[in-house]
């Protein structure tokens, strides 16, 4: 399989955190995901991929999908011939473009032309046109901007300081971040929810396992010296983690 990333241009990078290839002429092929806190658009260029989704489990060529926020892993299996154009969105990214309750597609997968117009759709169907990495990007831009800036969707201001303040902080909690925005944790826990697709609670454990994954794959520090500098009670509960977004051990990752 060949997979490529590239970034956005400047005046997105609030928005998308990476544009990425993935691509299978050869055999048929299979691919693991895991969560990373973020929901992507996803254009299929190849042949249909298949993946364990309530809502769609077959996604054919010239299908475009949103996926929804993951708590666990995933196995895509793609056929030969397979070509996949993804646009990862940042938190709150995807809510500039769609008023939508992300938290109806958590570990799920839907059709775009369920959430936008036909118009628009057809409009960004025009990208199975292209062949070219630098003109597929550029497409994208250039409508998504457009719809962008005819939408104008405001974020919600108290669950973006909540993710910051999650960013910023060593070991956030739940009961620090309402205190943070000022609102009741009830209230804030419905609002992020809603905007996010998961809550608070499962969001912050994503985000420490993917600073540990990195740091187990760039460090020589045990593991029980990486557990507790992120905030793990114990080697045994970050093990716990990585089996559940993972699939295995933080061992097989050294």
């Amino acid at each position: 399989m060949n997979y490529k990333e590239f970034l956005p241009g400047k005046n997105l990078r609030h928005i998308i955190d990476s544009y990425w290839f993935l691509e299978s002429f050869s055999v048929y092929g299979e691919s693991q995901v895991f969560p990373d806190c973020s929901m992507d658009i996803i254009f299929n260029f190849g042949n249909c991929f298949r993946s364990k989704s309530n809502s769609k489990s077959v996604v054919n060529n010239n299908d475009i999908i949103i996926t929804g926020m993951m708590t666990g892993f995933k196995n895509h299996f793609m056929e030969k011939n397979s070509r996949l154009f993804g646009v990862r969105f940042k938190p709150l990214g995807l809510n500039r473009f769609l008023n939508f309750e992300f938290n109806n597609i958590k570990n799920d997968i839907i059709d775009l032309n369920s959430v936008i117009s036909g118009s628009c759709h057809q409009k960004f169907r025009n990208i199975f046109l292209l062949t070219e990495y630098k003109d597929i990007i550029a497409f994208f831009e250039k409508i998504f901007i457009e719809n962008l800036n005819f939408r104008s969707n405001d974020i919600d201001l108290d669950v973006s300081l909540a993710i910051q303040s999650i960013y910023n902080s060593e070991n956030p909690s739940v009961n620090e971040l309402h205190k943070i925005t000022g609102i009741s944790q009830r209230y804030l826990e419905i609002k992020f929810k809603k905007e996010i697709g998961i809550n608070m609670k499962e969001f912050i454990n994503i985000e420490r396992f993917i600073k540990t994954k990195k740091e187990i794959l760039c460090s020589d520090k045990s593991l029980s010296e990486i557990a507790v500098n992120n905030g793990y009670y114990d080697s045994s509960h970050m093990i716990k983690d990585f089996i559940k977004y993972t699939g295995s051990s933080p061992k097989n990752w050294k």
